[in-house]
C-alpha cells in the first residue's frame, strides 16, 4: 500500500512540474489555431460565431462601386466588383491573400507564466478593434470557445500525465 501512495506523490511531483510548461504551450497553439479559425469563419468565435460586416459597395454618394455607370457597358461589372466579388473578408488582391491572417505568432514568457500575441501588420489593430473609421472586424480576444478548447487540450495532457 505504502508503494501505492509513493507512486500517485510521484506522479503528482511529475504532474506539477511538466504542467505549467505544456499549458503555456497549448494556450499558444490553441490562441493561434483559433485566430485562423475566425478568419476561416469569417467572424468571432465567443459564446457563437458573430460574423463580420460585409465589405462596403458603394461609394460616398450611394452608387454602386462594383458596376459601370457609363458607356458601353452600362450596368456591367467592373474590376473592382470582379475582384471583390467571392472574395473573403480581410483577405488582399493578387497577394496570395494570406497576408494578415498569417502574420500572427506567439510569445512565451515564462517567467511570468504568459502568453502574448502579436502580429507583423500595423494595421491588424485597427481590424481588430474597429479603429480609424474603419468597422469592427475582431478575430482575437477574450472568448469562451477559446477558453473551452485550452480546458479540454489541458485535462488530456493532465491525463496522459496522470496514467
Amino acid at each position: 500500500m505504502a508503494g501505492s501512495l509513493e507512486d500517485l506523490q510521484d506522479l503528482l511531483n511529475k504532474a506539477a512540474k511538466e504542467m505549467p510548461d505544456k499549458a503555456l504551450r497549448i494556450i499558444g497553439v490553441e490562441g493561434l489555431k483559433f485566430i485562423k479559425k475566425n478568419f476561416r469563419d469569417q467572424g468571432f468565435n465567443d459564446t457563437g460565431l458573430q460574423k463580420w460586416q460585409k465589405r462596403k459597395t458603394t461609394d460616398k454618394n450611394g452608387r454602386d462601386i462594383t458596376r459601370y455607370i457609363r458607356g458601353r457597358n452600362t450596368g456591367g461589372v467592373t474590376k473592382f466588383g470582379l475582384r471583390n466579388a467571392d472574395r473573403a473578408i480581410l483577405v488582399g488582391h493578387d497577394t496570395g491573400g494570406d497576408k494578415l491572417i498569417n502574420s500572427f505568432s506567439s510569445n512565451i514568457i515564462k517567467a511570468s507564466s504568459q502568453v502574448h500575441f502579436r502580429s507583423s501588420k500595423k494595421y491588424a489593430g485597427r481590424h481588430n478593434e474597429g479603429l480609424d473609421g474603419m468597422p469592427q472586424r475582431q478575430f482575437m480576444g477574450k472568448s469562451k470557445y477559446l477558453d473551452n478548447q485550452i480546458s479540454q487540450k489541458i485535462k488530456k495532457e493532465l491525463d496522459k500525465l496522470l496514467r
